[in-house]
């Protein structure tokens, strides 16, 4: 969703800048930097890409930069460093945090002095505000009001981003979740969670015993 998201709010309309992600013939596409290459920030590259838009990906896990580079996407690759992470709040016209922690608030890897140095009416997307988010100017907001401007910034900031999309989520994880399922009502939830990794990664709580901690601050 992070690129509908985009699309929308760098519209004047918006507030944005008034871009096209994609570009026309002789005018360039929008400048997208994703912060992480896991699951979102892979996700998320494909979409941009996918309209055209010219994306960087920092993460600093060598390894996942390899992985999305090998994805068939014409993407950028860069290490997450401190300096590097400036340099690309600079010139970008979509800034997107999808950095997770398992177990651990997200790290604050954008500045509100990098934030201030971003163009005016850009925009961040901080997927990781979830985990209290990876942008020092970052604050959860409401699908009724998303997005707030903080130091001539668009900052979009919604912890659910999929609840405007319900029906296709709602699908898409029961898709996921129903083999799970499955199994927990075959064989018992103890027998379970003692079989099937995935299912024991899941546990938050058992008879008692914390087993998996999810700390969230905001």
């Amino acid at each position: 969703m992070a690129a509908e998201v985009a699309a929308r709010l760098l519209h004047s309309d918006q507030g944005g800048r008034g871009i096209l992600l994609g570009g026309i013939p002789g005018v360039p596409p929008a400048e997208v930097v994703i912060l992480g290459a896991g699951t979102v920030g892979t996700y998320a590259a494909k979409a941009f890409t996918g309209v055209g838009a010219h994306v960087t990906v920092l993460d600093k896990d060598i390894n996942a930069l390899q992985r999305i580079s090998q994805c068939n996407m014409n993407v950028v690759t860069m290490p997450s460093t401190e300096r590097n992470i400036s340099r690309c709040c600079e010139f970008a016209n979509v800034l997107v945090g999808a950095v997770l922690v398992p177990g651990a608030r997200a790290p604050i890897l954008v500045s509100r002095e990098m934030v201030r140095r971003m163009r005016a009416r850009s925009v961040i997307i901080d997927i990781s505000i979830d985990e209290g988010g990876c942008v020092e100017t970052s604050r959860p907001t409401m699908h009724d009001h998303p997005s707030y401007v903080e130091e001539d910034v668009i900052h979009y900031c919604v912890p659910n981003m999929p609840g405007i999309v319900a029906r296709t989520a709602t699908h898409g994880y029961v898709n996921v979740a129903t083999p799970y399922i499955v199994k927990i009502a075959n064989l018992g939830v103890e027998k379970a969670i003692a079989e099937d990794p995935a299912i024991e990664a899941a546990v938050n709580t058992h008879q008692g015993e914390l087993r998996h901690l999810f700390l969230w601050t905001s």
